[in-house]
């Protein structure tokens, strides 16, 4: 068993249910967004800008985000800003996408 099936189960398991754009159903991680990886991600005028809490979604590296979409969660509307795809071995294992 591969360490991106493993992943994939894991997220297929636990992960909460998000719906993208309203319409695409998929699975993720979340977590606040910290200060210390949002200025890995942001410059300071972007990060001036965040309404926070932002957020932070860890999903399989199939699911079908992109930037500028939007994720409903807890009655807020987020707008996916940065995805980074996280790899290992050159084979991509998951997607980290910021939300604010």
């Amino acid at each position: 068993m591969s360490i991106l099936s493993r992943i994939d189960r894991l997220i297929a398991k636990h992960g909460e249910d998000y719906l993208v754009n309203g319409t695409t159903a998929e699975k993720g991680f979340f977590r606040v967004l910290d200060s210390g990886r949002m200025h890995t991600l942001f410059d300071d005028t972007e990060i001036a800008a965040i309404t926070r809490p932002a957020l932070l979604v860890i999903t399989s590296s199939d699911a079908s985000i992109a930037i500028n979409d939007t994720v409903a969660r807890d009655g807020r509307t987020y707008t996916i800003k940065k995805i980074v795809v996280e790899r290992f071995g050159g084979t991509a294992m998951v997607k980290v996408a910021a939300l604010v």
